[in-house]
């Protein structure tokens, strides 16, 4: 992946002082006034090169607006990009981020098109350009795209907003802001299970009997009831359904109870990587 910033400052209003100075006077994010730029910018940049480049900006208050541009062999798998970006996207602290994308159907999946692009038709190609903000507004529109003697054009587009947007390749950043691989922490008085139940003191006896069983590894069973014990996993990932679902495992290779799936509010995060990025500087 490289990440492109646009040369855009903070979002607010450039002022110059009557002493020369110059300062930018902060306001509110303006989610149709966005929404019509990245619209009238990522049509004309598809008219024009024939493809984009799957893309996400993330709109932040410090550094103004950044573009993720995504990279992945042809014929690749695109989640890890877009993993990528989303744990970029999170350290920024984004009021507002958006993926812009030039995909197609292929049996029921999203298929992405990587520039350069092959002149043919495609079954149901489309531009999609989405944008999300942290107040819960959120707008997607598919623009189909036709090709008629060599030339593009695009079909009448198809508007979603909130309540009927399901395109989130990033998932919900704000609801479940987890990535895979992130270590995480039970917030207090949560628990993975409650050390009263039937399955703790299961999992306590099974733990037991493996150690004497295989006391080469008692530090490692004996690592996953510490964890247990003080509810740390790793995320494995996260669900469509509802979008806060978040899997974990535990980080041990001893496990026992497979695979929790729980609410993100329940959660804290504890340590997590740097994403995988390259940094240019936009021409």
């Amino acid at each position: 992946m490289r990440i492109s910033p646009r040369p855009a400052g903070p979002i607010g209003v450039t002022v110059r002082l009557r002493d020369g100075r110059t300062i930018v006077a902060d306001v509110e994010f303006n989610f149709e006034a966005e929404f019509s730029l990245l619209d009238i910018g990522a049509t004309s940049s598809l008219l024009r090169a024939g493809s984009v480049r799957p893309t996400v900006l993330a709109f932040t208050r410090e550094c103004g607006v950044e573009a993720v541009s995504l990279h992945w062999e042809q014929g690749g798998a695109p989640d890890e990009a877009f993993e990528e970006a989303r744990r970029h996207i999170r350290g920024l602290d984004p009021v507002a981020y958006s993926v812009i994308a030039h995909v197609a159907a292929d049996e029921g999946r999203t298929c992405y098109l990587l520039p350069p692009a092959e002149a043919r038709e495609r079954p149901n190609e489309a531009l999609q350009i989405t944008l999300y903000a942290r107040d819960g507004s959120a707008r997607s529109v598919a623009y189909p795209v036709r090709r008629t003697n060599g030339r593009l054009s695009f079909g009448m587009p198809r508007v979603t907003d909130r309540e009927s947007t399901s395109w989130q390749p990033l998932g919900s950043l704000w609801q479940n802001p987890f990535c895979r691989g992130d270590l995480v922490r039970f917030k207090p008085g949560e628990r993975a299970v409650d050390p009263s139940s039937a399955l703790w003191q299961a999992i306590v006896e099974l733990t037991r009997m493996r150690i004497q069983q295989d006391p080469d590894h008692a530090d490692d069973y004996m690592a996953f009831l510490d964890d247990l014990r003080n509810g740390v996993f790793v995320v494995a990932g996260g669900t469509e359904d509802p979008p806060e679902g978040v899997v974990l495992r535990p980080r041990t290779a001893f496990n026992p109870v497979g695979s929790l799936t729980v609410d993100a509010g329940r959660l804290s995060l504890v340590e997590s990587r740097a994403a995988d990025v390259e940094m240019v500087t936009a021409p």
